[in-house]
């Protein structure tokens, strides 16, 4: 059980995965929230989109149908490998279900396949997937003879991987469709190729899980939240601590589009400080910091806007102010450094928040966080 990541996030941990993403104009706010619930999440569903090569699988997924509203997923899977992110709330894609699957997926207390469902579509007491699942619809005819291609399944497992690495789950949380539904079938395929028998596909999931992902600089895995902080007995001394996180992928900055910056290497982990995944963890803390951002793209008009965010263990997010990052230099790379200070209570994980303030896309091409902190 999870909160369900910030849309921000779903791309980030696809990109990080290797996964190729095109995000589709106003999937952030495109949802079905106003219809139910979205989360807690339990897990992922994949689908199969019942249509052709010459079928637009996207928009169809995007706008859905008039007895059937879109969003119908969360992110299409495309027959090359691409997966377009559509939506980041509630979707139209799982319906309902048996509560014993939802509970066996939520436990991971199964073996090689889930109990067969048995509760659907409003059946009394079934459970709301919708609520509760992830969902991506990976365009296929299912008609046990439209071929999947290898570098569509492979884009499959990672995408899979990536959100329950994000999430600490097992290839366990992962289910098709059929597992959810007893009148489904998806995904299906060919028995000639690349299988997408969820068996199989939960192997390579489990495979993929079991080794860091390619972006790791030191070893460590994304935490789906931070580790303990480390906190000194009392009446202990402790000096000031250097915290030295580097993030080595690139990002579209769209204008006006908020996005969170996470971590994906540490060269320090020193007492009462860690910074392993996605944030910089401090445990009663004043700290300095320098972001260093390196972008590409910024017009010398135009600006980044930087941020840092404070969030307790609570899950109270607590914005620091706004700081201007200037483009100066058209075109090329770009590197400036923001100044953020601010403290941090037990337990306290810090993120960073760059906004393109520009009229055209900007590449976040990496950034580097040096932190000083001393202890309350």
């Amino acid at each position: 059980m999870a909160t369900p990541m910030h849309g921000r996030s779903m791309a980030e941990m696809l990109r990080a995965e290797g996964v190729k993403v095109r995000e589709y104009p106003g999937w952030l706010t495109h949802n079905r929230n106003h219809k139910g619930a979205w989360g807690e999440v339990h897990g992922i569903i994949l689908h199969h989109t019942v249509t052709g090569p010459k079928v637009d699988g996207v928009e169809i997924c995007h706008d859905g149908f008039s007895t059937l509203p879109g969003p119908l997923c969360h992110g299409v899977i495309s027959r090359d490998g691409t997966v377009h992110l559509i939506s980041s709330g509630r979707a139209n894609h799982a319906g309902s279900g048996d509560p014993a699957v939802l509970k066996a997926v939520t436990d991971e207390s199964y073996d090689i396949r889930p109990p067969a469902p048995k509760k659907h579509d409003g059946s009394p007491g079934a459970a709301d997937g919708n609520r509760a699942f992830y969902g991506f619809e990976c365009e296929n005819l299912g008609d046990g003879v439209d071929p999947w291609p290898e570098v569509q399944v492979e884009a499959m497992v990672r995408a899979s991987a990536a959100w329950a690495r994000y999430h600490g789950w097992s290839a366990k949380s992962v289910i098709g469709h059929k597992e959810w539904s007893d009148w489904k079938s998806d995904p299906k395929g060919p028995k000639t190729g690349p299988s997408v028998e969820m068996p199989d596909l939960r192997r390579r999931i489990q495979e993929r899980l079991n080794h860091e992902p390619s972006w790791s600089r030191n070893g460590s895995k994304p935490q789906p939240k931070p580790p303990a902080p480390v906190t000194p007995p009392k009446g202990t001394s402790v000096s000031s601590n250097l915290t030295h996180l580097v993030r080595t992928e690139s990002t579209q900055l769209l204008p006006g589009s908020p996005v969170r910056i996470y971590w994906t290497g540490e060269y320090t982990d020193e007492p009462n400080q860690h910074g392993t995944g996605n944030f910089s963890v401090l445990s009663n803390a004043d700290y300095l910091a320098n972001l260093h951002l390196f972008f590409s793209g910024l017009d010398p008009d135009e600006a980044l806007q930087v941020r840092h965010i404070e969030t307790n263990t609570a899950g109270t997010a607590t914005p620091g102010p706004l700081v201007n990052v200037d483009g100066f230099t058209a075109g090329g790379s770009v590197t400036r450094v923001a100044t953020l200070v601010g403290s941090m209570r037990n337990g306290d994980v810090l993120s960073f928040e760059v906004t393109n303030l520009g009229s055209g896309t900007v590449t976040l091409l990496g950034a580097r966080l040096m932190m000083l902190s001393w202890p309350l």
